[in-house]
């Protein structure tokens, strides 16, 4: 985007205008009937106001929220009249259910079914476990390691012989 230079008759005009945009002068004057922009831009600088700035008394800004809060009504909220009270009663009440609960409770322990059967101590067949829950024959593999050399050549070969299968 380019910008197209000002004209030196524009220039002088918008000087004027600044320095006194009521009576910017007759060359101003003349060139304002002829050129729409600058006619604009006397506009706008005519519409800026030049508007003094409201002055405070000293601190008022800092006692404004004590003022506020002076003319407001001084209540202390319900929740916090209330609350311990309210708490109190809360507690009490809940450790009187829980207790009750507990006493019934205690109170029928009776056990809903019971078992009534005689006890058979005869014809009671006992039988030997062995000490280890593996297999029967664990104990004569772990005996391998006490064979002689020719003891274990003839195990070696008794395993090698392929079984005769049963028809």
């Amino acid at each position: 985007m380019t910008t197209t230079p000002v004209p030196a008759a524009c220039t002088l005009t918008l000087t004027a205008i600044e320095t006194d945009p009521l009576s910017p002068g007759p060359e101003a004057e003349a060139h304002l009937r002829t050129c729409r922009p600058c006619q604009e831009a006397r506009v706008v600088w005519l519409a800026q106001e030049e508007v003094p700035e409201v002055l405070a008394p000293a601190g008022y800004h800092q006692r404004l929220p004590d003022r506020i809060l002076r003319k407001l009504p001084l209540r202390t909220p319900l929740h916090r009249r209330v609350a311990p009270l309210t708490w109190a009663v809360a507690a009490t009440l809940l450790m009187a259910v829980g207790a009750g609960a507990f006493w019934a409770g205690r109170a029928n322990r009776t056990p809903l079914v019971e078992a009534s059967l005689p006890r058979a101590t005869e014809g009671v067949e006992t039988t030997t476990v062995s000490d280890t829950p593996f297999h029967d024959r664990e104990e004569d593999a772990a005996r391998i390691h006490a064979l002689s050399a020719e003891e274990m050549q003839a195990l070696l070969k008794q395993l090698d012989t392929p079984s005769p299968s049963p028809k």
